[in-house]
Order: structure tokens, then C-alpha cells, then sequence
């Protein structure tokens, strides 16, 4: 039973009492306590009837009693500037809340959230919305392609020629390394293929192709291309590799240091040939990589959990909450982890603070104009109906109480004392 109910169940029960005590005064004698019962009744009758037109009035019109009734709504304006003002001067000042927010701790609270019943559940129905939602985005062809290419972007921007460059330097450090001379074998291993052949006629043709667009510094070279075998010229550069490699295997001692130091020099020497020639090979791979089918088929190996019904939904959710709380327990075990997530939230509540504080308050003043009187009514006395319920039972209460002692004061005080030395002072 509510607050409300149960003020309405003492109106009611006050009036009942009210009409039987009435109705055995008129029909039977009446002496002193059943006097003090009536006088008690109507009393708590009259203070309830009063607190309830009081309260009524300040939301409708109690019994159709137009003059100063139904309060609220008429002043609607007032109260929704009021709120507004509140929430935009007081509330939502930055200043006021940046010590605040460092003394919460959001990822406990939403760990806290998470593992109980109801918000795990609520939980679960935003991760599977999320998921919904992602899905028929990431299913636009037009998502895909600008997934895609992002990617594309993303690998071509990534330093190969540094990274190489970096590992193969660390391990010339150390000539008598075994890693560095698995290297070399690895390298001997990879150069004696028909694969590197095959590379290096590619590369040399591709060269020859554009040099037909180069300056005129290169006119006398393009004379000839068409007399130049680069098959041959690939077989000469391998062997020049592989014997290169071998000379290195079987050196030791100072000619090692002495080739590594070499080649370490070439390699800075070389690093601008090297960082074209790879990033042009490293364009041409990811261009390649068949991107887009990579993801259509994700979406595919993904459509049956959206496809199935109830049964599909539930296993996204327990697959979808299964991860997350995976992560949140990484988070609860790695403190600096949860720390930088408490921090970026603060940090985004805080720039929420800064810049759209006013138009946080003007979307609550949008929301509270468009409720019309019955939105309006329910969405204040969700919170201070139970106040109001309240008001009514004191006024019960307190009329009741008052009535008591007015009976025995007239009664006990004013009928044998009081009101005979007034008439014996005025008579």
C-alpha cells in the first residue's frame, strides 16, 4: 500500500467513525467518553479533510473549486525556469563538482551495478541493443568500405622500413650472436628460392616501367630498355646476395665485426631507397588483402545470432556479457587499468560540464514544457508524493490530537472554572 492509499484509507476510516459515533449520539445517551470519542473523530475528520483539499489543490481542482486550486500546472513556467536555473547555475557548475568526481570511483559503481540482479539485467538489454545496432550499421555497404579503407590506410601507414631497420641494427650489435647468424641463414635460405627470383625480375620490371616517365637524366638508359634481360640481371643480383651470405657465414672474428659494421652503414645509406621500395611493396600487399570479403564475412559468421529469434538474442547477450566481464575483471585485477578508465570518464564528464551544462539544462526545460497536465502532475508527485501522503496523515493525526485537548480543556478547565468567572465577572 502506498503512502497515498493509506492517507486516503485514514480519510476514509475517519469519515465511517465519524457517521457510526454521530449516529449513537442521536440514539443513546451519551456521557463524557463517548463525547471525547466524537469530539476526537471529528476532529481527526476535519484535519484530514483539510490537509487533503490543500494538497489536491496544488494539483487539481478539489470538489471543482476554482480559485486558487490546481497550482502547480498553472505556474509551470515558473517551476520549469526555476529548475532550469537551478540546474544551470548550481548543479552542473564545474567548479563545484571536479572534487566530486575524484572521489568517485566509476568502474566500482558499475561493477557494483553490473553484478547486481536488476542492472544486470538492464545490462544485458543495452549490450544486446548495442549490438543490434552495430550490426545494421557495419552492414551498410558504405560502412564497409570506409571500414575498409581505414584499415587500408592504418597498414600502410605502419613503419616497416623503421622496425626492420631498428631489429636488424640491435642484432649487428652482436656479431657472434646465434640469433644473428640464424638470421643470415634465414636470409641465405630465403635468397636461394624461386620465389626471390621471381621478386626480383618483378621489382627490376616495375623499376624499368616507370623509369619511362622519369627526367631526361635517364633518357640514355631508356634507350636500351628494350635489349635488357632482367631475368639476367635478377640471377646476378642473387648470386651476388648468396655469395655475400656465405662470405659472412664463414667469417669470424674481426671480418664479422667488419661486415656488420659495413652493413650497418648501408643500411643507414640506403635508407631512403629502402623505405621507398618497401613502402611501394607494402601499398601493393595491403591493396591486395581482400578486406572487404573479410568482412562481409564476419557480418555472415555473425547474422545468425540476429536471425535465429529469442534463442539467437540471448546467446549474443551471454557472448556479449561474457567478454565484458572478462574485461571488467582485467580491470579489477591491473589498478592502473581501472585508474585511467576513471580518469577518462571524469575527463569527459568534465568537458560535458565545461561546454554543455546550459544545454543540459535546456533539454530538461524542452523535456518538463512538452508534459501536458497529467505528465506533469505524475512527474511531481513521483517525487515528493510520499510527502504529501504524509502531509494528509499528520493532518489527521495532529487534528485528532488537537481535539483531545480542546475536549478536555473545555470539558475539565473551561466548563467547571473559566466560563463561570467570566459570567460572574460580566453578570
Amino acid at each position: 500500500m502506498t503512502y497515498r492509499q493509506r492517507a486516503d484509507a485514514i480519510l476514509g476510516l475517519s469519515a465511517v467513525c465519524f457517521l457510526a459515533i454521530l449516529a449513537w449520539w442521536y440514539t443513546h445517551p451519551a456521557g463524557v467518553r463517548e463525547a471525547l470519542l466524537f469530539f476526537v473523530i471529528q476532529s481527526a475528520l476535519i484535519g484530514s479533510i483539510a490537509d487533503w483539499f490543500a494538497v489536491t489543490a496544488l494539483f487539481e481542482k478539489p470538489l471543482g473549486f476554482p480559485y486558487h486550486t490546481e497550482l502547480l500546472y498553472r505556474n509551470r513556467t515558473q517551476i520549469i525556469d526555476g529548475i532550469t536555473r537551478m540546474i544551470s547555475e548550481k548543479l552542473l557548475q564545474p567548479e563545484k563538482w571536479k572534487e566530486k568526481l575524484y572521489d568517485v570511483s566509476f568502474m566500482d559503481l558499475l561493477i557494483q551495478w553490473v553484478h547486481s540482479p536488476r542492472g544486470r539485467e538492464r545490462f544485458r538489454r543495452i549490450l544486446l541493443e548495442v549490438g543490434v545496432r552495430a550490426y545494421r550499421f557495419a552492414s551498410q555497404e558504405k560502412t564497409q568500405a570506409n571500414i575498409a579503407a581505414q584499415i587500408r590506410r592504418y597498414l600502410k601507414q605502419q613503419p616497416l622500413v623503421a622496425f626492420f631497420q631498428d631489429r636488424l641494427i640491435s642484432l649487428l650489435e652482436d656479431p657472434d650472436s646465434h640469433m644473428l647468424q640464424d638470421a643470415v641463414r634465414l636470409g641465405r635460405r630465403l635468397v636461394d628460392s624461386d620465389d626471390f627470383d621471381a621478386l626480383l625480375a618483378r621489382m627490376l620490371q616495375q623499376w624499368m616501367e616507370e623509369s619511362k616517365h622519369t627526367p631526361a637524366s635517364v633518357i640514355t638508359i631508356n634507350k636500351f630498355l628494350g635489349m635488357v634481360d632482367t631475368r639476367k640481371i635478377a640471377k646476378d643480383i642473387k648470386g651476388g646476395i648468396l655469395s655475400w651470405l656465405e662470405q659472412w657465414e664463414q667469417a669470424e672474428g674481426e671480418d664479422r665485426v667488419w661486415l656488420c659494421r659495413k652493413f650497418e652503414l648501408f643500411l643507414y645509406s640506403m635508407n631512403g631507397q629502402l623505405a621507398y621500395a618497401v613502402q611501394n611493396w607494402q601499398d601493393q600487399f595491403v591493396d591486395s588483402l581482400p578486406i572487404e570479403r573479410w568482412l562481409q564475412a564476419t557480418q555472415k559468421s555473425g547474422r545468425e545470432y540476429f536471425t535465429v529469434g529469442e534463442q539467437g538474442r540471448e546467446e549474443l547477450k551471454d557472448m556479449l556479457e561474457e567478454q565484458f566481464l572478462h574485461y571488467l575483471s582485467y580491470c579489477s585485477e591491473h589498478p592502473e587499468i581501472k585508474e585511467w578508465l576513471n580518469e577518462q570518464i571524469r575527463r569527459a564528464c568534465l568537458v560535458i560540464l565545461e561546454n554543455e551544462h546550459s544545454l543540459i539544462a535546456v533539454a530538461v526545460r524542452d523535456v518538463l514544457s512538452g508534459f501536458d497536465k497529467k505528465r506533469f502532475n505524475a512527474f511531481l508527485e513521483s517525487k515528493v508524493g510520499e510527502d504529501l501522503a504524509w502531509i494528509r496523515i499528520n493532518g489527521a493525526i495532529v487534528g485528532g490530537s488537537i481535539g483531545f485537548f480542546v475536549f478536555l480543556f473545555l470539558q475539565f478547565c473551561y466548563g467547571p472554572f473559566i466560563g463561570p468567572a467570566i459570567r460572574h465577572l460580566f453578570l
